[in-house]
């Protein structure tokens, strides 16, 4: 779990829109407020010299839009499509510009016949900006943009403190549908989306997942289904199988979906769209192998069942050996010389492949054996292998 830090002054103004992005979105944060008279102990260890200053697992971001736009992406709160994106980018432009002129006079400027010009340009543009978002609002059944809740509703609902001083007075008060949105937004529970992974008490193609929801520190209820009960649940799944993911209720199916979808979320996808082809490839390739056993193991006939043993048996060092050659290069890693949804595939396989194998897969392969071992003493990992229930395989 990525651990969060705003730092911002103690007003509202440029943070608020982001301390309220975060908390609806269910990100736990550390809120640190700078006091005006510190600042000065503060400015040269921010990027441009500036707040806000979001940091993330020791990195820091700066800029209030890049950091609203990165949390309302994660939050879903960037639109539909690219032209939704870009709708919430110019309204929450056209925000900046009227909170910029207000700016302009309430705060910066100190010489008073030029504080009373701004002032003045500030008040004859605010009315036609206020003007223009009721319209839109009102366009777009109580929200800014494509009737739905956006980053741009957060933002000017964040505003409101910082207008209404800067105005002497509610800046929304001639405009219900702006005072409807803002009182919406700012009455909003805090948001904390609940997951259910349901599958067999057995490890298999649900414990990657697992490891995954345990590792990003998600939350989740971890339903396992009997063997002997699996026939009542079955028309209730998608396409009549487990693992099934369910997130605020609706359900997500396919193992490789989900464990793509989380390693997303857990940034173990990739840097780029290269070293995430690679991901989907190595772990297709490692679906082939595990594919190849099952197909052996669980085979009744006793005559095919050879058959399809030798053929698992003839690949399996092939694929082996290829995995181990693709760790060394790669740092003790999969892809990229980092953590990545492969190497918790893999290292979520070691249980299924030894009770199939009857002994340690990775025994004859140094590095994929280090690997497995990275992986399963990983903290939250750990934690989890330490507290879960016994199961055959």
């Amino acid at each position: 779990m990525s651990t969060y830090k705003l730092t911002y002054f103690n007003v509202t103004g440029l943070g608020e829109s982001i301390r309220f992005l975060l908390n609806h979105c269910g990100i736990k944060f550390d809120d640190i407020r700078i006091a005006i008279d510190d600042w000065p102990k503060y400015k040269s260890n921010m990027p441009m010299g500036q707040v806000p200053v979001l940091e993330i697992d020791g990195k820091q971001y700066h800029q209030s839009r890049a950091i609203g736009r990165f949390i309302a992406k994660k939050g879903n709160l960037y639109g539909s499509d690219d032209f939704e994106a870009m709708e919430i980018d110019a309204t929450i432009d056209s925000m900046d510009d009227i909170k910029q002129a207000l700016t302009q006079y309430y705060c910066w400027e100190k010489d008073p016949v030029f504080k009373e010009k701004l002032k003045e340009t500030a008040f004859q543009k605010l009315p036609y900006y206020l003007d223009k978002f009721e319209t839109q609002v009102k366009k777009n059944g109580g929200y800014f943009v494509g009737g739905k809740l956006s980053w741009a509703d957060f933002l000017w609902a964040a505003y409101y403190d910082y207008m209404s001083s800067a105005i002497g007075g509610d800046p929304n008060k001639n405009y219900p549908e702006l005072k409807k949105l803002v009182e919406k937004v700012r009455t909003l529970p805090k948001k904390m989306s609940t997951y259910k992974l349901t599958y067999f008490n057995v490890t298999g193609l649900g414990e990657s997942i697992r490891f995954l929801l345990n590792h990003c520190g998600i939350k989740f209820d971890d339903i396992r289904v009997a063997i002997d009960d699996w026939p009542k649940h079955k028309s209730n799944m998608p396409m009549g199988q487990v693992p099934v993911l369910e997130i605020d209720g609706k359900q997500y199916h396919q193992s490789r979906a989900i464990g793509r979808f989380i390693a997303k979320k857990g940034n173990l996808y990739g840097s780029d769209d290269f070293e995430a082809m690679e991901i989907d490839a190595t772990i297709d390739s490692m679906d082939d192998i595990r594919h190849a056993l099952s197909q052996y193991y669980w085979e009744k006939d006793s005559a095919f069942k050879e058959k399809l043993k030798e053929t698992a048996f003839e690949k399996l060092p092939y694929y082996l050996d290829k995995f181990e050659a693709q760790v060394k290069k790669n740092g003790g890693y999969f892809v990229g010389g980092k953590l990545s949804w492969a190497d918790f595939v893999w290292a979520a396989y070691f249980d299924y492949l030894s009770f199939i194998l009857a002994g340690d897969p990775n025994k004859d392969h140094p590095e994929l054996k280090k690997l497995v071992e990275k992986v399963r003493t990983l903290p939250k990992v750990k934690a989890y292998i330490e507290k879960r229930p016994t199961t055959q395989l």
